[in-house]
């Protein structure tokens, strides 16, 4: 069965009610968010996992705070694994990271961003 039956909705049409969903859903949910209990500032990332290629690369993450006084913070638990640029903020923001060249095993850590935990995976080569 089909979300969006085609001979009522265009392609389009199809395609924004699908993407209303899931910022609604993401919203919602705790997929790609997390809530500090001492402020009751929620941050919405939108992703919770990412695999790169053995040879590395690099990535943003847009961040959402929703919540009054809502500072957040990016942390790497990997040395592999930076933060380049946007580490912190208050409002709405991009968290860009890279990850470097893997010569060994698949390899895995986590970008946590105020409680928000992204995981990442790297191919082995």
């Amino acid at each position: 069965m089909e979300w969006f039956p085609s001979d009522h909705f265009s392609r389009s049409m199809r395609v924004a009610l699908s993407v209303g969903l899931l910022l609604f859903a993401m919203a919602c949910g705790n997929n790609g968010s997390t809530t500090s209990p001492s402020s009751g500032c929620q941050i919405i990332t939108g992703t919770t996992t990412t695999t790169f290629p053995a040879a590395g690369g690099s990535a943003s993450i847009s961040v959402s705070p929703r919540g009054a006084n809502c500072a957040w913070a990016a942390v790497s638990s990997a040395s592999w694994l930076t933060v380049t640029q946007g580490a912190s903020g208050t409002a709405e923001g991009t968290v860009q990271f890279a990850v470097a060249a893997n010569t060994g095993p698949e390899r895995t850590a986590t970008l946590t961003i105020t409680g928000t935990a992204i995981n990442i995976t790297q191919r082995a080569p």
